[in-house]
């Protein structure tokens, strides 16, 4: 009956749905940058029926945006920005309509009893659906009454209070959720049904809907070297079938400045033990910034929410990887008691295991979260080990360079402006990747069977295995589609931990690496054309708190897919070899990237096989054979090269680098003994603070200033250095402490000498 009626709902409410489709509620921001002098200009498609825009700037990390920096007529299609630097990134947000509070005032006698009903015509209330609406009556400067999920209906009935003046204002406040046509109230007198005020027929606009769009542009913005440490959680299933595949992704990783914990956990424990483990990694390295699930690892299930607006069939604790992601926050399972959800793994009874909350309880995810999980795709011919083995192995050949597709995007809509115009996500985003020019809207699978496209999104009436006017499951099953990201929306299938689920299904087949159920919420992806990860940018959807949407997020937010990774992918070098010569010195030789725009390299080393580089060339190299690298001890040392170039995209420019060649090194200098016979003499010996050297020109050494003279304690270190070496040299050995070194002196030709002495204070 819910569904007919709804039905219906949505045939009388046609006009008002369609007034403004998903294209509308964005704005469509793009960059052009100069150098000199630096400017960022943003440029969007003329909007006819816009009558104003509010601009804002923020630095990347701010949590709120502040005053506005520019107030444009509607016509306006360009904003140059002229307070920037070459080398850093702005992030911008374009308001043609804002988040508004809808209010209304009203004066009425004091001392009279009033009646406020309101109702929704979806029966979803205002809460915990879409954006966390809510609403506040109040008088007298105090709150009378507020509510927020009322499903249908509701009724307040609450009596003026006397302010000693001849009318009393009553203050109704609405934050809508983002159906601001289904939500209608009325205020009247209780006591003679007189209406008082309202929001008009069931059906009309109580505001117009938000529209804008995101950009984060900027001139030559710095490399993103050293992204942090990732923590990958695997099942323990995968250890032996897969290892060769998880080492291949762990070094892939690595090489693209990661430090990689790996932690193994079975699909039969409890989502609690997960956690613990999590928690156990976090609290060794609180530096951790991402985690990646791999295989059927316990889903969390929390909140009483729907959605995806089907309260009759739908409505409890749905999949939440935030449980994962989130680790300071107090997770319960103590309040909520619904059963009334078609399938059992929706209910929420206290004390099953499922948590209460319906967003984040921080409202801040300290973990970037993504996950790969096959399990129950029978769709498929191949299982869950061999379906996680060929997501491994296109995930390596993206980034290592070796999956071409054209940057460009699609878009599927078949929703228009019903629900919200989800596929304003689509616009918002791909518009700062490509440029307007470059988003075509055309069929998802006819089109991206045969041409790519690097984003996509498909949106309809969705089951949890198929979408109208997008696809299925077993079309996904049938097909190999010719896209690396992608974005959909549909009932149902959002709560992905399924049979066959719609949302998991791309990742199992094409060249398709990432998705998300980009609706409710609007997803937030900007970041990314100019370096970020796409984890960094759900995360930031995650933790928006008002900045690119109101209201904290559902817990049901999920990125499927690999959080690391990236839009652009330099090609790495073709070959990088480290050699020690002159016993203390390591050079270089390369084959450099095929990528025709690559600018120079980069040098980095480590100690650590699991990561944490450091760049040891201070400077960007055309030609790593000129760089040479004293190591400042004894022992093993992985170098790593990579590429670098300046990427353009519709943001802007940044540089980007290639994922990394690295190579292991042992470097040994040697510390025993090795005779000058009679050309050289060292005194006194011990010493102090100085030592003599003196030639003997009977037994000639080449000396010049090829030659040079090391200082090396018992561990291989060098302590002090000098160019070149000459007869009565004198050698300052001031900030030595006292103890055994060798004096090493290195020819020309190649040849090393060694004496050893002792430095001893007066």
């Amino acid at each position: 009956m819910r569904i007919f009626l709804l039905v219906c709902l949505l045939l009388w409410v046609t006009p008002y749905l369609f007034s403004q489709n998903a294209r509308e509620r964005s704005v469509e921001l793009s960059a052009t940058v100069q150098e000199s002098p630096p400017q960022i200009q943003l440029n969007w498609p003329s909007d006819p029926n816009a009558t104003f825009y509010k601009v804002y700037r923020k630095n990347i990390n701010d949590d709120s945006w502040g005053l506005p920096i520019a107030d444009l007529p509607g016509s306006a299609t360009t904003y140059i920005d002229t307070n920037v630097s070459i080398g850093q990134a702005y992030e911008y947000g374009f308001f043609k309509k804002e988040f508004d509070l809808v209010q209304d005032t009203f004066c009425v006698p004091p001392g009279t009893n009033l009646k406020f009903a309101i109702s929704d015509m979806y029966g979803i209330g205002l809460c915990c659906n879409f954006n966390f609406g809510f609403y506040r009556i109040s008088a007298c400067d105090q709150v009378i009454a507020e509510g927020s999920d009322f499903g249908w209906y509701n009724e307040e009935y609450f009596q003026v209070c006397d302010n000693g003046q001849s009318c009393t204002e009553v203050v109704i406040t609405i934050a809508p959720d983002i159906f601001p046509n289904s939500t209608s109230w009325v205020l009247s007198n209780d006591q003679t049904s007189e209406v008082i005020g309202s929001s008009g027929p069931a059906g009309t606009f109580i505001d117009e809907r938000p529209k804008y769009g995101f950009i984060y542009a900027g001139i030559k913005a710095p490399a993103l070297e050293t992204p942090g440490k990732i923590l990958l959680m695997i099942d323990d299933e995968y250890l032996a079938p897969l290892s060769n595949e998880i080492e291949t992704l762990k070094q892939d990783l690595i090489a693209e400045g990661w430090i990689v914990l790996i932690r193994y956990t079975n699909k039969n424990t409890t989502v609690n033990a997960v956690k613990s483990q999590i928690l156990e990694v976090y609290q060794s390295h609180p530096d951790l910034r991402s985690l990646f699930l791999i295989g059927h690892i316990p889903v969390p299930y929390s909140g009483n929410i729907y959605p995806d607006t089907h309260s009759e069939n739908h409505q409890g604790a749905w999949s939440a990887d935030t449980y994962y992601g989130e680790l300071d926050g107090n997770w319960t399972d103590q309040s909520v008691d619904i059963t009334t959800a078609f399938f059992p793994r929706n209910h929420n009874i206290p004390g099953d295991g499922k948590f209460d909350q319906d967003s984040i309880p921080t409202g801040k995810m300290e973990l970037e979260v993504g996950r790969i999980d096959f399990f129950d795709m029978s769709f498929f011919q191949a299982n869950e080990i061999e379906l996680t083995r060929r997501y491994l192995n296109k995930n390596h050949l993206w980034r290592s360079g070796k999956i071409d597709v054209k940057r460009r995007a699609l878009v599927d809509d078949n929703f228009n402006a019903q629900f919200a115009a989800p596929a304003a996500s689509a616009w918002r985003n791909f518009a700062p990747m490509f440029g307007s020019e470059n988003i075509h809207e055309l069929d998802y699978f006819e089109t991206m069977r045969d041409e790519s496209y690097l984003w996509s999104y498909g949106c309809g009436s969705g089951t949890h295995i198929s979408v109208d006017g997008v696809g299925t499951t077993q079309d996904f099953a049938n097909d190999s589609l010719l896209t690396v990201f992608t974005m959909q929306f549909g009932s149902q299938f959002g709560d992905w931990d399924n049979d066959n689920n719609f949302l998991k299904a791309p990742l199992a087949s094409g060249l398709t690496l990432t998705n998300v159920w980009a609706g409710n919420p609007p997803y937030n992806f900007h970041h990314m054309a100019l370096g970020h990860t796409i984890g960094y940018s759900v995360r930031a959807t995650q933790n928006t708190n008002g900045v690119y949407h109101p209201g904290p997020q559902l817990v049901h937010t999920a990125l499927l897919g690999d959080p690391t990774l990236r839009m652009h992918i330099v090609k790495p070098p073709l070959s990088f070899e480290p050699e020690q010569r002159f016993n203390s010195e390591i050079k270089f030789h390369y084959s450099p990237s095929p990528d025709p725009e690559v600018m120079g390299y980069y040098i980095y080393r480590s100690t650590n096989p699991d990561g944490g580089f450091e760049r040891i060339s201070p400077q960007l190299l055309t030609d790593p054979s000129t760089f040479t690298d004293i190591p400042p001890y004894n022992g093993q040392f992985y170098y790593m090269l990579r590429a670098i170039k300046l990427e353009q995209s519709a943001s802007g420019t940044y540089y980007n680098l290639s994922p990394g060649i690295i190579k292991l090194t042992d470097f040994f200098v040697s510390t025993a003994e090795r005779p000058i016979e009679q050309s050289l003499k060292i005194f006194p010996n011990p010493t102090s603070d100085h030592l003599m050297l003196q030639l003997d020109q009977r037994y000639p050494m080449d000396i010049g200033d090829d030659l040079r003279i090391e200082i090396i304690n018992t561990n291989g270190q060098i302590q002090k250095s000098f160019n070149h070496l000459h007869d009565n040299q004198m050698l300052d050995l001031q900030g030595l402490a006292n103890g055994v070194y060798f004096l090493n002196i290195y020819s020309k030709k190649g040849r090393v000498w060694t004496k050893r002495f002792v430095k001893l204070s007066n």
